[in-house]
């Protein structure tokens, strides 16, 4: 929210640390427009209509300068609200295949409030909680503001239920439910949820865990939603299956523990070797080289920090 794919002080500095730490494997950050402008992707992470950008998504990864690279399975790493939108790619589509999916302080139950906002009283903000209090399911707000597809109202959850066009679908929380979405979320070899600990921006903070409150805003974990217990989108059946981590990062919202990262999140799922020529040589790295290697895959942002 707010960041743009290439951005050399976050996501694009971050995918140049993981070229160096991958070297020949293929990484990609995600734009959800054809838009080359910085500042229409910062917009796109405001307003929008997430339907839409993840369907660009699903449509963009079948191009033939990409889907050669992914076609046997990639690793893919959401951060914040990019999270819950790669989360939607692999329920809707999921071809190519995510082997990995990991998410740095997702919002996966939603938000009760505008993420970012709590404690801040700018004039951004106090827009933002205005337009989410009054007519945050109008059919004009859900289909042009980003945070409002995600928010789940406490006090409301039946108008949630009805007028939400994102975050009730993919979550398969309505009377029909879609078996794709729990179909494809079985597929994954491993589903990994990362919180911050001292998370201000989310609320409530165990969202980034599939978590939620209860009806006097207490935080549930996620084994004690309905959700889980009715295996609405297969999170029981990953759990039962050991296919589900949860980690704890240090810090705030997205500022990402250098340290951290490596011991928990690189070496255990995208540390994997993928050539063993110790002259090999990225420019001359044909198509058919990257046959059954896993790729890597990135999606929007909040504002990434590296911590030395």
């Amino acid at each position: 929210m707010g960041d743009t794919c290439c951005n050399k002080d976050s996501i694009g500095g971050f995918m140049e640390i993981l070229k160096e730490l991958l070297p020949g494997t293929f990484i990609y950050s995600l734009m959800v427009s054809d838009s080359e402008s910085e500042l229409i992707e910062r917009k796109n992470s405001y307003f929008g209509n997430i339907n839409e950008q993840v369907d660009y998504v699903c449509n963009k990864l079948h191009e033939d300068d990409i889907y050669p690279y992914l076609k046997d399975g990639f690793n893919a790493l959401g951060f914040s609200q990019g999270g819950q939108f790669l989360r939607a790619y692999v329920e809707r589509c999921n071809d190519p295949p995510v082997y990995n999916l990991i998410t740095y302080g997702g919002q996966h139950n939603g938000v009760s409030s505008v993420p970012g906002c709590t404690n801040d009283d700018s004039d951004f903000c106090f827009k933002m909680r205005l337009l989410l209090s009054s007519n945050v399911y109008s059919s004009f707000i859900q289909n042009k503001v980003i945070q409002a597809q995600y928010f789940k109202s406490i006090d409301n959850y039946d108008e949630y239920l009805e007028k939400s066009i994102f975050l009730a679908d993919i979550n398969n929380e309505r009377e029909n439910k879609n078996p794709k979405y729990k179909e494809n979320m079985l597929k994954l070899n491993k589903f990994v949820m990362i919180r911050f600990s001292e998370e201000e921006t989310v609320i409530p903070a165990i969202t980034s865990w599939f978590g939620w409150v209860n009806d006097f805003e207490e935080m549930i974990p996620m084994n004690e939603t309905l959700s889980y217990k009715e295996d609405w989108i297969g999170m029981h059946t990953l759990d039962k299956e050991n296919k589900l981590d949860f980690l704890t990062s240090p810090g705030g919202h997205m500022n990402i523990d250098y340290e951290f990262f490596m011991e928990n999140v690189f070496h255990p799922y995208l540390d994997e070797p993928v050539n063993d020529n110790e002259n090999f040589d990225d420019d001359d790295l044909s198509l058919l080289d990257y046959k059954n290697k896993k790729s890597n895959n990135f999606f929007d942002s909040f504002i990434l920090k590296i911590q030395n």
